[in-house]
């Protein structure tokens, strides 16, 4: 999902605090993740889901990004690192494109256990007359210390969800396999590309707390509501006097 972007700016950061129980801790911060992530604690989330950008037209920020595509995943990844308990867990959506450069980056971080397949199940319209149909999309999952997987399942997934989606936007379903074979109620779990916050619900939706990071206000906004509407009893509340 859009985020980090360069040179862009989405107005003022903001953090927004969603507390529908005691004991719950639901966060969502409107701004750059790369900014965002120096004030999160160290070792203090268990783990990482997140479909970083898979290229964004900005100025280079650094040495590792070349042409007009800048690649944020060196600048992001020691701050996952860091906040990430000993035992932590990181999922990472990734594309077949950008698999190869993106690899050798994760592994200089974490010990990488497996690259997931999720079988799309159709195509994704991505394609040229010299190419095959793209049906897939690969996930690595690392793991910063040891971190026992707690419900075992194929390393090929599929999503039951129907209707239409928003560009980019995953199915909850996958992130919710994603999120119960590798953590356990209660738990934190971090998304600092939160896009539309289908991180966010799939962690309602099995009783995990969470933190999400979206520079785009449209999408921040959208997963506001999409949290919100999980429970209609609960007004969201606001922090530091900004508004949702």
């Amino acid at each position: 999902m859009p985020n980090c972007l360069a040179g862009i700016s989405f107005g003022t950061q903001k953090k927004i605090f969603i507390k529908m129980s005691e004991g719950k801790k639901e966060i969502i911060y409107t701004g750059d993740c790369i900014e965002i992530l120096k004030s999160i604690p160290s070792e203090s989330v268990d783990l990482v889901i997140t479909d970083p950008p898979y290229g964004t037209k900005t100025n280079p920020r650094d040495t590792f990004m070349i042409g007009e595509f800048s690649n944020v995943m060196p600048l992001v990844l020691p701050e996952i690192f860091r906040v990430l308990k000993k035992d932590g867990g990181f999922y990472c959506f990734t594309s077949w494109s950008m698999m190869s450069d993106w690899l050798l980056r994760y592994q200089q971080y974490f010990k990488l256990q497996n690259i997931i397949v999720w079988d799309k199940q159709r195509h994704s319209g991505c394609y040229s007359s010299q190419s095959w149909q793209f049906t897939w999309e690969g996930i690595f999952y690392g793991i910063k210390g040891k971190r026992p997987i707690r419900e075992y399942m194929p390393d090929v997934i599929k999503s039951e969800e129907k209707g239409k989606r928003i560009a980019m936007q995953k199915p909850v379903d996958i992130i919710e396999k994603l999120i119960k074979a590798s953590s356990d109620e209660g738990q934190t779990i971090l998304d600092p590309f939160a896009g539309s916050g289908s991180t966010l619900v799939a962690c309602k939706n099995t009783n995990r707390n969470f933190i999400g990071i979206e520079i785009n206000p449209e999408f921040s906004d959208l997963s506001k509501k999409r949290v919100a509407d999980f429970n209609k009893n609960f007004e969201p509340q606001t922090l530091f006097g900004n508004e949702i």
